[in-house]
């Protein structure tokens, strides 16, 4: 087992105007996928940039990437709803060090609003991430070694319906994420027929601090 203790956060990069272009293939076909980082929102007087999925500019994270916390989700605005999420307190996803093989658990509130700001509902997230290795990945923007994989098992719980999702990242250093692979479940505790979505993403080309990496 590898005992390095990595600084988590230096694989993230949320400068305003970066920009990540994937080859995403899922269930219901392959299309080209676009996020950014662009403009920012206040929680608590602390300002947390917005990564955009371009095509759908409804659907964001609020995300804050810490040298010493590590990476913090504030919210998620949901883009197919659209409503969104405010994580009480902001949940640590990712903590700032970890070794290959640490497993990091985490617990918070959740309230959902719906798009005017009125209150939906509210339940609890549950995360599990465990840093699985590092590995050298080949993808459309070429290669990259020593990238840190790391899944992540995310439960939005509410009174009538589930969200699960597996996700599992390959970061680089001083870019973000490379690849991943995810699964979506969404069921409701009484009953009835889930809704389950598989799909993989791949970089094609990046921004980051205005030098391009890829195609």
């Amino acid at each position: 087992m590898n005992d390095t203790i990595y600084n988590m956060s230096s694989y993230f990069s949320i400068l305003q105007g970066n920009r990540w272009t994937y080859f995403n293939k899922s269930d219901r076909g392959e299309k080209e996928v676009s996020y950014k980082i662009e403009g920012s929102e206040i929680f608590h007087g602390v300002e947390v940039p917005k990564k955009v999925q371009v095509d759908n500019e409804e659907e964001y994270f609020c995300t804050l990437v810490d040298p010493v916390y590590g990476v913090r989700d504030y919210k998620h605005h949901l883009g197919m709803a659209p409503n969104y999420l405010i994580y009480t307190p902001p949940t640590l996803v990712i903590p700032a060090k970890m070794r290959a093989g640490d497993i990091h658990y985490n617990t918070c509130h959740l309230f959902r609003h719906n798009s005017d700001g009125s209150m939906q509902d509210e339940g609890e997230f549950y995360d599990i991430t465990v840093f699985d290795g590092v590995e050298n990945v080949t993808v459309p923007a070429g290669k990259f070694d020593d990238c840190l994989k790391v899944t992540l098992t995310r439960d939005d719980v509410f009174s009538e319906i589930v969200i699960n999702v597996v996700l599992t990242e390959w970061l680089a250093k001083g870019i973000g994420i490379v690849k991943s692979d995810a699964r979506v479940n969404i069921y409701s505790p009484q009953g009835g027929e889930p809704f389950i979505m598989n799909s993989s993403d791949l970089l094609i080309s990046a921004v980051i601090g205005g030098k391009k990496v890829g195609k």
